[in-house]
């Protein structure tokens, strides 16, 4: 008796630590992938003097992995002192700077885990040669070495996940050969997370494959929000494992932390849980990998289950009951996802990231039929007992399983392949405003991009009191006399949302005069005129 109190207050104390970890496994919420929005001094940018200092502006809070300096003789100079605000990093040249041009290189981690990089150029004094960028080549064996751990990982967390919520909520009498599986899938789980750990080092500071042994790549992987997914998903398999060793109502809440576990370690990091809505698309993500776990869990221990004569019918029953639910939650928070990461209908082919898309959606609709043969035709015939049912579902299966792994492989390109909201933050930041006003009128311009090459350039004319002012013409025209270049001009065109669009191309970066010209009627003519710099 006293050894089953004993047992009895043992399995307690595992499970107020288990409810512990579940609370504290709740949805993270993180900014979006980083990306640079600005910069002073700006790219290509020619200055009278050295600049006392440096500032780098992303749109969301970035840690700094490495950032140097290339003067016009090629020698590089590191920046250690950095200080941050917000999402700016500020610091002072690490050497004088003298006439010529001059590259900064920099490399930062974004709040997504997912390391970028890029340079600058400017020139102080006279115009002149660009220097190379000097950013280290991305090494291909590295990439698909990430490519290939995160297909693994990824795989056998959902198998033993999912895989012990199968067993300890659906199986009718869970065998010993289905609970070997399961944990078989944790344990390669572990050392793939072990390795991805290392490889996300490696990628963070941008260093071979050789270097992976350096104690530097193992703390830098296994930092920021990356760092919090990796732990989280390894407290999600131990757990698992755990719930494997017991049965009944221990079992079942183990291995709801355990999902509860895996969907919170998806939802830290990566690009689709870090999006705006911050708290839709953290909540869509858990939804995302939670569902699919369940079913993507399942599939190994029922391809055993079923073969049991005695305790098939009742695990296939209770299968179908409850694996349309996670079905259906998937393909919701999927749709979710696509229109929060896409925002644009066009996005879908016309980038990387869309492509990717829908390539993963042709993969689905063949999963999801093959996944509905198996509903519609197999499960009657196994539940009415035919032995050859058992053979058709098993590679039916197995078929499912081939297709999960080709997904995986496919969603594991968004790896490197940045969401079209991230280009279109970094679009948008990359405008011009200026705001141009008389006694008469004023005007609002908005030059997009506003940098060397085509301008698109929006302006929104009103009176003075800020009511809509009917023009019969616009002529806009930009000018730059010290670059020797003759103004340039176009006469824009009214669109129907009441704006005046016009297009030129700014041949060469610096600070030009814009000036509107704004035909009132027949016999007033209005010009407004302001800088604008162009980077």
């Amino acid at each position: 008796m006293t050894g089953t109190r004993r047992q009895t207050r043992r399995r307690g104390r595992w499970l107020a630590w288990i409810t512990v970890i579940a609370v504290m496994l709740w949805p993270a919420l993180a900014a979006a992938h980083a990306s640079l929005v600005a910069s002073d001094p700006a790219t290509n940018s020619v200055l009278a003097a050295a600049p006392q200092s440096f500032t780098l502006t992303f749109n969301e809070p970035v840690t700094a992995l490495r950032l140097q300096l290339i003067d016009p003789r090629g020698q590089s100079h590191p920046v250690s002192a950095i200080d941050q605000d917000g999402t700016t990093l500020r610091f002072k040249p690490p050497a004088p700077l003298g006439e010529g041009a001059h590259l900064l290189s920099w490399r930062v981690s974004s709040a997504d885990g997912h390391p970028i990089g890029g340079a600058l150029t400017f020139w102080i004094g006279t115009p002149g040669q660009r220097l190379p960028a000097i950013e280290v080549p991305d090494d291909p064996m590295r990439r698909t070495a990430i490519w290939l751990t995160r297909i693994a990982f990824e795989l056998t967390l959902l198998m033993a996940v999912g895989g012990a919520a199968f067993l300890g909520w659906i199986a009718a009498d869970p065998s010993r050969g289905a609970r070997a599986g399961c944990a078989a899938a944790a344990l390669l789980g572990l050392a793939a997370l072990t390795l991805s750990v290392g490889l996300q080092g490696l990628d963070v500071l941008d260093l071979p494959l050789s270097r992976i042994g350096e104690a530097a790549v193992w703390r830098a992987g296994g930092a920021g929000s990356f760092g919090d997914t990796a732990a989280l998903s390894g407290i999600a398999l131990m757990v698992a494992l755990l719930s494997l060793r017991w049965r009944g109502w221990n079992a079942r809440l183990l291995s709801l932390g355990a999902v509860a576990g895996l969907g919170t370690a998806f939802a830290v990091s990566g690009h689709a849980a870090t999006a705006e809505p911050r708290a839709l698309a953290s909540a869509a993500v858990w939804v995302h990998g939670v569902s699919l776990a369940l079913w993507i869990g399942a599939l190994l221990p029922l391809a055993l289950a079923i073969g049991k004569r005695d305790t098939a019918p009742a695990t296939l029953r209770r299968f179908s009951r409850t694996i349309p639910l996670a079905i259906v939650m998937l393909l919701i928070s999927g749709v979710a996802l696509a229109v929060i990461e896409l925002g644009r209908i066009d996005a879908l082919w016309q980038s990387d990231y869309g492509r990717v898309l829908i390539a993963k959606l042709a993969l689905v609709c063949v999963l999801l039929a093959l996944a509905l043969w198996n509903r519609v035709r197999l499960t009657p015939l196994l539940l009415a007992g035919e032995a050859p049912a058992v053979r058709r579902m098993r590679a039916s299966i197995v078929a499912e399983l081939v297709l999960v792994i080709a997904i995986l492989g496919v969603v594991g390109l968004w790896r490197f392949t940045p969401p079209p909201r991230s280009a279109a933050s970094q679009s948008a930041a990359a405008s011009e405003m200026v705001h141009l006003h008389t006694e008469r009128a004023m005007a609002t311009v908005t030059l997009a991009p506003a940098r060397a090459g085509p301008v698109e350039i929006e302006v929104l004319l009103q009176t003075a009191e800020e009511a809509p002012l009917a023009a019969q013409a616009l002529t806009v025209t930009l000018a730059n006399p010290d670059a020797g270049i003759e103004p340039l001009s176009a006469e824009a065109q009214k669109a129907a949302d009441g704006q005046w669009q016009a297009r030129l191309t700014a041949p060469v970066p610096g600070t030009w005069t814009l000036t509107l010209g704004v035909l009132i009627s027949d016999f007033e003519k209005v010009n407004l005129e302001a800088p604008i710099v162009i980077r």
